[in-house]
């Protein structure tokens, strides 16, 4: 059984696609750029925000932070509502806190983002940390963000740990740092993608995490 477990938040623990691609879909037609869909733009939720404009090569580097703000600035108007959990997230959370397991959160949003998002689903209790990006954009990558949490839970390295996420990039922030992945099928990612990034198991349903995290659980 893991006695840490590390969480990815978009599209592992909140759905949160529809919201954050309006607000990018917003954010192109603000600078004259239409036409493009959810399914053009869906590997924009995940990575950090910067990097996915820069991506798309609409913009030069002198353009990419007034695009940033503006795309924060629908976020900020009403980019969380279309979020939701996935389905028995809660219970998964509760199962795990009950058996002692320390839980935190390493997603490459801001950590003020992350933290209002758990919050307002009442769920940011459960975790002993909640690690994003700075506010000016440094600590983005995941394995930044991941060693963060690392040296602070586990300074010695002496837990089991687990990084569970639906992107390439939570695997390869795994792999950074040696412990074990899980790639969700449920979220932005596909199955190829977390394939080639050498995730360690994969999985369609919370039920089959549970019997990697805790297989004692249920």
């Amino acid at each position: 059984m893991y006695n840490l477990v590390l969480f990815d938040m978009d599209g592992t623990l909140v759905d949160s696609g529809v919201g954050i691609l309006s607000c990018i879909v917003r954010t192109l037609e603000d600078f004259g750029i239409y036409g493009k869909s959810f399914d053009d733009l869906r590997f924009m939720v995940g990575p950090p925000i910067r990097d996915g404009f820069r991506q798309l090569g609409y913009f030069d580097e002198s353009q990419i932070e007034e695009v940033v703000v503006r795309c924060r600035e629908h976020f900020a108007q009403n980019g969380m509502q279309g979020f939701r959990l996935f389905d028995d997230i809660v219970e998964l959370l509760e199962s795990l806190k009950a058996k002692g397991i320390k839980m935190a959160v390493a997603t490459s949003a801001r950590t003020t983002s992350a933290n209002e998002c758990l919050g307002n689903f009442g769920i940011n209790e459960y975790f002993d940390m909640i690690v994003g990006a700075n506010e000016d954009g440094t600590r983005s990558e995941k394995p930044e963000i991941i060693g963060h949490i690392l040296d602070t839970l586990d300074s010695e390295r002496k837990f089991n740990t687990i990084m569970i996420g639906d992107r390439e990039f939570d695997i390869l922030g795994a792999k950074a740092h040696g412990i074990v992945s899980v790639g969700v099928l449920w979220g932005n990612g596909s199955e190829a993608e977390l394939t080639q990034a050498g995730a360690d198991h994969i999985v369609d349903s919370l039920e089959e995490l549970k019997l990697i995290i805790a297989p004692k659980a249920h």
